[in-house]
């Protein structure tokens, strides 16, 4: 693969996780206010910008072929996976918390749990949090 190549698919990477810690900022930001709603669409739509995905289209895609779809977005590193499941997790526990969206719920918990699972699995650190929320999702599924 030439440089120039591979140094277009770097920032695409790049800008993505920077995209996605922005995301994850905001979706903070509003659940801090107790805007939570507000701050799920706001990240529903920075990802469709982004991924052309928004949260339903995640919890959609099935299991066996949701790692194989985002990675032929070439977007995703190993700290944009964290991301994005860190997000979907926040995402599921706000659901979680309310009467509707019970399916979307566990599977944007499931989806998590994957990306969770592989990084936990790659990943040259152990981390607990990401181990926490491991755990925190295979009890509520």
């Amino acid at each position: 693969m030439p440089a120039e190549q591979e140094d277009y698919i770097k920032r695409q990477i790049d800008q993505m996780g920077q995209v996605l810690g922005k995301i994850l900022a905001g979706f903070t930001g509003f659940k801090a206010c107790g805007q939570v709603n507000q701050g799920i669409e706001a990240a529903g739509r920075a990802l469709t910008a982004e991924l052309g995905l928004n949260f339903d289209d995640l919890a959609l895609i099935p299991a066996e072929s949701f790692l194989t779809t985002l990675l032929e977005t070439k977007k995703f590193s190993e700290n944009n996976f964290e991301k994005l499941a860190e997000l979907m997790f926040l995402v599921a526990e706000e659901l979680k918390g309310g009467n509707t969206g019970g399916v979307q719920m566990k599977n944007l918990y499931g989806r998590a749990l994957i990306i969770f699972e592989i990084l936990d699995q790659t990943s040259s650190t152990y981390s607990y949090d990401r181990h926490s929320k491991i755990e925190k999702i295979r009890k509520v599924l």
